[in-house]
């Protein structure tokens, strides 16, 4: 992937579809991802110093939509919902 892409969530909070480190991989125990290759979802929070792997993305093409859906989500209803 050329470019990492992300979505600001709040004023620390940031939402990434990037590739991460050997190091990133290993130090989170992600070997049930299937290797450290590819793109991930990841969150940032910048306030507290974290970088959590949220999920592996399929390919670049899902990791890109499944952000985009979530840029549109947000931009319409900023809060989730619980749906019973």
């Amino acid at each position: 992937m050329d470019e990492d892409l992300s979505i600001q969530l709040d004023n620390h909070r940031t939402l990434w579809l990037t590739e991460i480190s050997r190091v990133t991989f290993d130090d989170q125990a992600l070997d049930d991802l299937g290797g450290d290759g590819g793109v991930f979802v990841v969150l940032e929070d910048s306030a507290e110093g974290k970088f959590d792997v949220l999920a592996k993305a399929a390919s670049t093409w899902a990791g890109q939509a499944l952000l985009t859906l979530i840029a549109q989500a947000l931009s319409q209803k900023p809060m989730l919902s619980l749906v019973r």
